[in-house]
């Protein structure tokens, strides 16, 4: 057995947790550009050359919330206040306008409205997104293979008929967040607005606007949580028969609340991986398919699409304050990593005076883009594919980790070139996936969480040394 294989073993035999690996490199990683050293309309057209068929993901981000879940922390900020949300959504629109000739170029694969919780804008604001769209790309309505809004239970309960009008605009998937369907999880999660009678109603909804794909998750780790409430959750959600499922392991981070409650650690529980056994055996018995290793779709209706063609290497135009673009030459925000309403009051002032550039991200080289495939796409991947994107380099090194992964049983080498994973990869996949990091991601995202730790008293005092802050180096420090 050769040391990467024993790696691996003893990863997997402790029942380590990694983050989902959702983006590489994360956003953990990014760091402030050179003001002025990129020039959107020269990076897009450095990406189109690396490509051979132009295509494009777009995602709009809305920021808002009416409350902060306790397990959160991406780029949101609480405010329900109208008129802020009237002119984010001139910023928003004034961005896709500004980025006219970057669509155009493409083939428009899907959009995605997400945040935040977009479905907090009025019908008036989606009519104007939509309509600028629009302009921009007349027929996307007919080419797009999904539009997608993420949403709340209790936004949807409020104003079903303002949903029902984003079917009519063009809405084929919604993502309602529900995380549990026991009460007590509910409110540890911090959503005590949308109660699991909450949830069933915009289930139901939903299903009788009869949107094509409704997309729900359940996670794994809330304090209090037993192995009985989670076999609840899942059987009662196989019960709703939504189109797609997703299933976290509970993450917490030092800039999320549950680091302060005295209730979590950064430790992985071994046992969550039991759960994970048990959701996949509901859901595939109630006619699911796995699409990652957190989902289950019906198939010819589910799934998601803008993150399947994300992890493919399409890329990601990303507009709106704390929107991330992912492109083959750099991954990059307009503004900085930690939200504030400061920061999106200068977003849309900078959107209104058409100044907004990249401002913080992380340099894409060759290497770095091969690594990114490798990271998020060995459900099925072609290695002759990435010759193109720098594989050469580090040909010996992805070599061991994928002898290692098929000694294991993780993956299946198909042909001369092909990878894919096993059942028992997609169970383990974010393990194999963190042995493709670079180490200068690894210790980017070190640095990132264990500054935030440090500057997080009550993290600091409940949570202690964060020797698991982080993927599979923390783990080796604990062994």
């Amino acid at each position: 057995m050769n040391d990467l294989h024993s790696e691996l073993t003893r990863h997997i035999e402790q029942g380590v947790i990694p983050p989902y690996q959702y983006s590489y490199p994360p956003r953990s990683a990014y760091r402030p550009l050179d003001e002025g050293s990129w020039d959107i309309r020269e990076l897009w057209a450095r990406d189109l050359g690396n490509h051979r068929t132009p295509e494009l993901n777009l995602y709009l981000h809305v920021p808002f919330c009416r409350y902060k879940c306790g397990f959160c922390n991406l780029y949101t900020v609480i405010s329900t206040d109208q008129e802020l949300y009237d002119a984010y959504t001139d910023a928003l629109c004034t961005q896709i306008l500004d980025h006219a000739e970057i669509i155009q170029a493409r083939r428009l694969r899907t959009v995605y409205i997400g945040g935040g919780t977009p479905s907090l804008l009025g019908t008036r604001h989606f009519e104007q997104i939509f309509a600028t769209l629009g302009s921009v790309y007349p027929n996307w309505r007919s080419t797009v293979e999904e539009v997608a809004v993420e949403a709340t239970p209790d936004s949807i309960v409020a104003d079903p008929d303002g949903f029902g009008r984003l079917l009519q605009l063009g809405l084929t998937r919604a993502n309602i967040g529900i995380q549990s369907l026991v009460p007590k999880e509910i409110r540890e999660a911090g959503r005590g607005q949308a109660g699991e009678a909450t949830i069933r109603q915009a289930v139901a909804i939903v299903q009788e606007l009869g949107l094509p794909d409704l997309s729900t998750d359940l996670i794994m780790g809330f304090a209090g949580q037993t192995p009985e409430s989670w076999r609840h959750s899942v059987d009662e959600l196989a019960k709703l028969a939504p189109t797609t499922v997703s299933t976290y392991f509970l993450t917490v981070r030092p800039d999320a609340w549950f680091s302060r409650t005295g209730a979590y650690q950064y430790m992985w529980k071994p046992e969550l991986y039991e759960r994970y056994d048990y959701a996949r055996e509901v859901f595939t018995a109630h006619g699911y398919v796995q699409e990652g290793s957190v989902r289950y779709k019906k198939p010819g209706r589910g799934g998601y699409v803008q993150k399947v063609l994300t992890f493919h290497g399409v890329p990601l135009l990303g507009l709106g304050v704390g929107a991330r673009s992912y492109t083959s030459v750099l991954d990059y925000m307009t503004g900085s990593v930690r939200p504030s309403l400061p920061e999106v009051a200068q977003y849309i002032e900078g959107a209104r005076a058409h100044t907004l550039r990249p401002t913080t991200g992380f340099v894409l080289t060759a290497e770095e883009r091969a690594r990114k495939r490798l990271v998020l796409d060995t459900f099925d991947l072609d290695l002759a594919e990435l010759d193109r994107a720098g594989l050469d380099a580090i040909a010996d090194e992805v070599g061991a980790v994928l002898e290692a992964a098929q000694a294991g049983g993780l993956v299946h080498r198909i042909g001369a070139s092909r990878v894919q994973l096993t059942p028992k990869g997609f169970k383990y996949r974010d393990i194999l996936s963190w042995m493709f990091y670079s180490d200068r991601v690894k210790d980017l995202d070190r640095a990132y969480y264990e500054g935030l730790h440090d500057a997080n008293q009550r993290a600091r005092a409940t949570m202690g040394t964060p020797v698991r802050i982080t993927g599979l180096d923390g783990a080796r420090e604990s062994a």
